[in-house]
């Protein structure tokens, strides 16, 4: 409960998002006044404005209350600062931050917590030095109040040096450093006299006996501080106290830990940062000192300390920044380069920092980093972020380090060639990833620089080439250099990294550079294709090789490389929608023209199986469309397109992604948007369904259920217009029947039956025009489709003693139980004389063609119940089935088959003409005389007309009788 109450409370406190971010960005939030709020605290408690130089005394708030309320004072003092511009406020302004500085004093109180004072010292930093920062961006009033200011505070806290020298061995290691910096800003307001007593002082506390870690520590800290200040003002320190203090911190970085090497490299690199370091004069001849410390530096380099190394490289790019030497500055980039192989990823950082210290033009001054609370560039710019401008405007100035012109142009003319001749196009993976990050640092600290300017083209034709690195960091990196270059960029600049981007995207564009493959150089990631056929793993070239060999297949290498190119390809692609959803909302108007190119492939790649790819479309989807539903409306016939070539691409992950977006994107359509489609999307899926790829036919099969759904919806007379439910029927039931149902894939088969009789329930009267189409697929489907194992049994049935007539009605039952049976029942709903006359044909061309059981009793039956349905409608059509149904009976060797016909056949002569009767009825009777097959077609004929059509045969008894007479002598039975 207790810690709800103080979040709620400081979330009152601090109205910004982020309680560190600075006034300047939040200036909606107004703040009371630095004096206003100090009154109210000190009314609280009065003994705040004792002065203790020793911190004996008690706190007078809880160390939480304490940090809550310095921030918050910070916040008023960053408000008014900002905002103040009257000098006729100074006097009491001034009065404030006195105040305000015996506030921080008694909260440093010995009892206080590590977090309290570590936010003390910082806030006492931020006092001294933060005004220094105002001071080369307000030229106002304002400005001399802060030269006052900052005199008032720098001599407020030189008054206080003994105090700071005892905490400078405080057990929080950011505490020492804070207030390591209080006393490089206290220097600046002591004589030289005593800032050089101060300075002998700090280096015989880490030179010295005394070797407790806190105590050495924060004296190497001090000592960068204090002696870089000193070397900067005029007079300086005497040459020969320089020499001893560089000598001692060359020594520490000799013969100490990794841990206070780095912190003296840092106190190097601070006093490199205000000016070149001399030579060190060892035995009459003088040395540089990275000439001395090469050796060393380069085995702490190679080392695990990661934390170390970060800080020594930082280091050395700080000592280089008013470096006049080519020697010392090539040992310098020597160093730096020696990490290019480094796989940790705030070290590649730290030396991308360092680099752009050394190439110049960073967006910071000294008294930037010596003065405040500056830790790095990247740490202050939220490096992958994407606010560095924002970031660093609070640490920007008009003030640049002036350095030796001539000799920078060469160092950036090495680096260049480094990073562009020897890693961004290395065969390592790793010494890419490092020249991306060095290369992102240059551009992003450096962007301003002339000779950035001029690279820019090179530079975004590396990030488009690196795009297609499978290492995330790499590709993220490269997306974010592509970013920041058209930011940087000219209006000419910024059109080619959009026509490049969206080269990469649609897969038009080729690479201008390859990478020279050696035999350790990685071309797939480890597992991605399985392993060799030792077991060993795949992912080199050389192993790539090794199996190719091993299989007696030299050319399987060409489809390896094509398999990595593809993959390279894709993540170009991922790579390039991170690099257009940074700069989307930024180009606007220029991305209009690429927008119908790139909509389709933005569509199928959502649906990608590899959800980094998914992920990265999906951002510069975000960035690019503002209301989706309508972006896809507009350009759904571009979509489809797309989608459908690429449903027949020879990519597997091509077709299940075309599968996967076209199940999505149909869902809901009206007739006017998918009817030209509709065709080509069932043959894509069925083709999808079989795909030799599993993934592929799983998305086959969800596209089949998709547009099944949607089939059916729109051949629904009750759902949709007529005149589109009949367009629909005409599209998709000629196709479904020629080319779905009779598959030779099962899966196709099953899906096709089961749309066609849910067609046939909805479609209405809208199913006449394909009646006859749909009854012959369905007569013969009943045996086609039927499961071929009863086949089999009865070839085999007189073997096994199973009677062959059962068997027969046992498969009979079971076909018209099926799909294809219910199906054909609903279209003798539909049918009327119109359809008669297409479908009357058909039937009678079955009957004389159908092969199997099934379909030839199932054309008997069907006409039978047809009969019934349109009782004497089927006149005109009574003698064409007469002669084709007679003589089947006779051939017909199946009981059962004969049967049906024969009841077909009585039913169709039930509405036949006269004389169509007598013929019939004189041809049946003349079968009596014929052969034993002939005689028992004539009974079976016989006994269907007295059962079915008994009122015709009673006129024809004197024809009959005589033949019933005969035939039951000779013991013919039925």
């Amino acid at each position: 409960f207790f810690l709800l109450n103080r979040e709620i409370a400081l979330e009152g406190l601090f109205l910004g998002k982020d309680a560190g971010q600075i006034i300047s960005q939040n200036l909606d939030h107004r703040y009371p006044k630095l004096g206003e709020m100090l009154d109210y605290i000190l009314k609280q408690q009065p003994k705040l404005l004792d002065s203790y130089e020793m911190r004996e005394q008690k706190l007078l708030f809880p160390s939480k209350m304490y940090v809550a309320m310095i921030k918050f004072l910070l916040k008023c003092f960053e408000s008014e600062l900002v905002q103040n511009s009257s000098l006729g406020r100074s006097s009491e302004f001034l009065s404030s931050v006195e105040r305000m500085c015996l506030l921080l004093e008694h909260a440093m109180a010995f009892e206080g917590s590590v977090e309290l004072h570590s936010t003390t010292s910082k806030a006492l930093v931020t006092i001294g030095s933060y005004l220094p920062e105002i001071l080369y961006s307000l030229l106002t009033f304002s400005f001399i109040i802060n030269i006052i200011v900052f005199k008032m505070v720098s001599s407020h806290f030189a008054s206080r040096i003994s105090w700071l020298k005892h905490l400078l061995s405080h057990v929080d290691m950011d505490t020492r450093e804070s207030v390591a910096r209080l006393l490089g800003i206290a220097s600046s307001s002591l004589p030289v006299t005593a800032s050089s007593d101060l300075i002998r002082e700090l280096v015989s506390l880490f030179s010295g006996t005394n070797k407790r870690f806190e105590v050495q520590h924060g004296a190497l800290c001090a000592t960068g501080f204090v002696t870089a200040d000193c070397v900067s003002r005029s007079p300086s320190i005497q040459e020969e106290l320089l020499q001893n203090t560089l000598k001692c911190l060359v020594d520490v970085v000799n013969s100490e830990s990794a841990t206070l090497a780095s912190i003296s490299m840092q106190a190097l690199g601070h006093i490199g940062l205000s000016g070149s370091l001399p030579s060190l004069v060892c035995d009459s001849s003088s040395v540089s000192i990275l000439e001395l410390l090469n050796e060393k530096l380069s085995k702490l380099l190679s080392g695990d300390d990661n934390k170390a190394v970060q800080k020594i490289v930082i280091s050395i790019g700080h000592m280089c920044v008013k470096e006049t030497s080519a020697s010392n500055m090539k040992i310098a980039l020597d160093l730096i380069f020696s990490l290019c192989r480094s796989k940790v990823e705030d070290i590649l950082f730290a030396a991308g920092e360092a680099l752009s210290f050394i190439w110049g033009g960073v967006p910071v001054t000294t008294d930037v980093i010596l003065k405040t609370n500056y830790t790095s560039l990247s740490m202050t710019s939220n490096f992958l972020m994407g606010d560095m401008k924002l970031s660093l405007s609070k640490y920007s100035s008009d003030e640049k380090n002036v350095v030796s012109e001539d000799c920078h142009m060469v160092v950036r003319d090495t680096i260049s060639k480094k990073l562009f001749d020897a890693l961004l196009y290395s065969s390592r993976k790793e010494e890419r990833c490092a020249g991306t990050v060095w290369l992102l640092s240059l551009t992003m600290y450096c962007g301003d620089h002339p000779t950035i300017q001029q690279m820019l083209p090179e530079i975004q034709e590396a990030f488009s080439f690196l795009l297609g690195e499978q290492n995330e960091l790499t590709q993220e990196l490269a997306s974010q250099g592509m970013s920041i270059v058209y930011d940087i960029g000219d209006t000419s600049m910024k059109k080619n990294l959009v026509d490049a981007l969206v080269t990469t995207l649609t897969g038009s564009g080729k690479r201008k550079r390859a990478i020279k493959l050696v035999e350790d150089s990685e071309v797939f990631q480890e597992g991605t294709i399985g392993e060799s056929l030792s077991g060993g793993k795949l992912s080199t070239y050389k192993e790539l090789c090794n199996l190719a060999n091993e299989m007696g297949q030299p050319d399987l290498i060409y489809k390896f490389m094509d398999l990595a190119n593809y993959q390279a390809s894709l993540n170009s692609k991922r790579g390039a929608a991170f690099g257009f959803s940074k700069i989307a909302k930024q180009a606007g108007d220029a991305l209009q023209p690429h927008l119908r190119l790139l909509i389709p492939r933005l569509v199928r790649y959502q649906y990608d199986p590899d959800k980094n790819v998914q992920d990265a479309m999906a951002h510069i989807w975000k960035s690019l469309v503002a209301d989706p539903k309508r972006t896809i409306d507009e350009n759904l016939d571009y979509i489809f397109d797309d989608l459908l070539v690429q449903c027949g691409s020879r990519l597997w992950r091509s077709r299940e992604a075309a599968c996967l977006a076209l199940a999505d994107i149909i869902q809901g359509r009206k007739f006017d948007q998918v009817g030209k489609h509709l065709k080509k999307i069932w043959l894509v899926a069925f083709r999808a369904m079989d795909d030799i790829k599993e993934t592929v036919r799983t998305a086959g099969d969800k596209l089949c259920r998709a547009i099944t759904s949607l089939t059916i919806r729109l051949c629904d007379v009750s759902l949709t217009e007529a005149p589109d439910a009949s367009q629909s029927m005409d599209i998709v039931l000629p196709f479904l029947l020629a080319e779905g149902i009779l598959s030779k894939v099962d899966s196709i088969r099953k899906a096709s039956i089961g749309v066609v009789m849910k067609l046939a329930k909805g479609a209405g009267i809208a199913l006449r025009p394909h009646l006859s189409d749909l009854v012959c697929c369905m007569l013969e489907s009943l045996s086609s489709l039927e499961d071929q194992g009863l086949n089999y049994v009865e070839l085999h049935a007189a073997n096994v003693g199973i009677q062959t007539e059962k068997l027969e009605n046992l498969r009979l039952s079971i076909a018209k139980g099926s799909p294809m049976w219910e199906t054909l029942d609903l279209c003798i709903n539909v049918v009327d004389g119109k359809s008669l006359e297409l479908l009357v044909p058909r039937l009678s061309n079955l009957v004389r063609s159908g092969v199997g059981l099934n379909t030839r009793v199932g054309v008997a039956t069907f006409i039978n119940l047809l009969v019934q349905k349109v009782v004497v409608g089927i006149r005109p059509y009574s003698n064409m089935l007469l002669r084709s149904l007679f003589p089947v009976v006779k051939e017909e060797k199946s009981t059962a088959a004969k049967r049906a016909f024969a009841g077909a056949l009585a039913i169709v002569l039930k509405h036949s003409t006269p004389s169509q009767a007598q013929k019939l009825i004189e041809d049946t009777a003349a079968l009596h005389t014929g052969d034993r097959n002939a005689q028992i077609s004539c009974v079976y004929l016989l006994k269907s007309y007295s059962s079915i059509a008994s009122d015709v045969l009673s006129g024809y008894n004197t024809v009959i009788i005589p033949v019933i007479f005969t035939s039951r002598c000779g013991y013919i039975f039925i």
